[in-house]
């Protein structure tokens, strides 16, 4: 009796069980920093990672960027926080890395605060992309997003919540892209209001499931 009972409790962990894939996102923990200067301005910019080109040029017109240092106490060391101004309709930061091997039953989760947007009856979006390609991306298409696998968050989020976005494979000798967007829902082309969000601990994990032990 004591022999199947371990042998249940063994199954039902294995069962249920993730652990983390053998697929390391760069920077994924946001604990690494680049210190950049526009006009006279110091910015701290995630090392791996790519805000869209607009932003540079925000920077020096208007001492407005999209990627930031977050460093209150919730954050696992550091985190990333986004603040799309009412600039762009959409804003994003992204990283492209190289993968060498097949992974499986993936799924690509991390910590995120998200405050939504500033004007009322208008829902914004934190979008987080994970594309799969044979050349490396730098910059998102629409025939980019046609096999994209993709979470829409709108729910505000005052504290931090864990995020799950399925992407069940990924073929060896691909570069993955993972994006993540701030996009506005309001339908005023001459304010499209202000968001925030924080993004912490990204990882691809797997599930692993086994059949019942004999």
């Amino acid at each position: 009796m004591r022999t199947l009972r371990i042998k249940l409790l063994l199954f039902i962990i294995a069962t249920v069980s993730e652990m983390a894939a053998q697929v390391a996102i760069p920077n994924g923990d946001f604990n690494q920093f680049e210190t950049i200067y526009c006009q006279d301005q110091e910015y701290e910019l995630p090392v791996g990672w790519k805000e869209h080109p607009k932003n540079e040029l925000w920077r020096q017109s208007y001492n407005e960027g999209f990627a930031y240092k977050y460093e209150l106490p919730d954050a696992n060391g550091t985190a990333l926080a986004l603040y799309r101004g009412y600039l762009a309709q959409t804003n994003e930061i992204m990283t492209s890395f190289f993968v060498t091997e097949n992974m499986q039953h993936l799924q690509l989760t991390g910590r995120y605060k998200f405050s939504g947007l500033d004007i009322d009856e208008a829902e914004d979006v934190l979008r987080i992309i994970v594309i799969s390609s044979k050349k490396i991306i730098h910059t998102i298409s629409d025939k980019d997003l046609e096999d994209a696998h993709i979470l829409d968050i709108t729910t505000p989020k005052a504290q931090f919540d864990r995020f799950y976005l399925e992407i069940d494979e990924i073929h060896k000798n691909a570069y993955i892209t993972i994006a993540i967007q701030l996009i506005s829902g309001s339908d005023d082309s001459f304010y499209w209001g202000q968001s925030n969000a924080v993004l912490d601990d990204l990882k691809f994990i797997t599930n692993h499931r086994i059949s019942a032990i004999h």
